[in-house]
């Protein structure tokens, strides 16, 4: 009798185990699939920023004096993308109780501009080109900025520049950001209100994707 026991005993757990075994991979699997996305890392173009490709007279705007009240998110040499209508973005370190000014100026000429009325809340703001109806033209390099005016008279007490550049879609990636993209990346981590305040879609990435680039502080 104990030989049967044992055969017994070990036909059981030979069906067992296998059950087990299953039972704890697919465990494991779970949990892989919990884990956090790869981070997301900034990497420069391999084809230059846009400042690479400006006039010296239109380059020497980047240099603007701020206060440091008003922050492009954009890296200093500018940012290049293959979206008709990407998101322009600015941080206010402190409130503004005045008016906003975005515009856009193609490579030496002007361009339209586009008022947000304040007050504004210390925070992170853009404008959305697709509500304007304006579309980028490809292969070409802006010059965009945002000014505050003073609530009283509407004078500009401070600008910020940067560069912006579309190329063609058929330079568009399934990783913006470790191509370069920066306004493609970023499209993919914001989202623009109606009142011009952002949120952010997925917040640890688009904090990830600001350190890798040394943007936003």
């Amino acid at each position: 009798m104990s030989w049967v026991k044992v055969s017994v005993t070990a036909f059981l757990l030979s069906m067992v185990y296998p059950l087990v075994a299953d039972g704890v991979a697919l465990a494991a699997g779970e949990k892989e699939d919990d884990a956090s996305p790869d981070d997301v890392i900034f990497v420069p173009p391999e084809i230059g920023a846009p400042r690479d490709r400006m006039g010296a007279g239109t380059r020497d705007v980047l240099s603007e004096p701020t206060s440091g009240t008003l922050l492009l998110l954009v890296p200093e040499d500018g940012g290049l993308t293959t979206l008709p209508s990407p998101p322009l973005v600015w941080r206010l370190t402190r409130g503004h109780r005045g008016d906003v000014v975005v515009g856009l100026n193609p490579s030496g000429a002007n361009g339209p501009q586009f008022r947000i009325k304040g007050p504004f809340p210390a925070g992170d703001y853009g404008l959305d080109l697709g509500r304007q109806n304006f579309l980028l033209e490809p292969n070409l390099v802006y010059a965009w900025h945002v000014m505050l005016l003073d609530q009283n008279t509407g004078a500009v007490f401070e600008k910020a520049t940067g560069l912006i550049e579309r190329l063609p879609e058929s330079y568009r990636s399934k990783d913006p950001a470790a191509n370069g993209y920066w306004f493609d990346a970023l499209s993919e981590f914001v989202g623009i209100s109606l009142s011009g305040r952002i949120h952010a879609t997925k917040p640890d990435q688009f904090e990830q994707l600001m350190d890798s680039a040394g943007v936003g502080s």
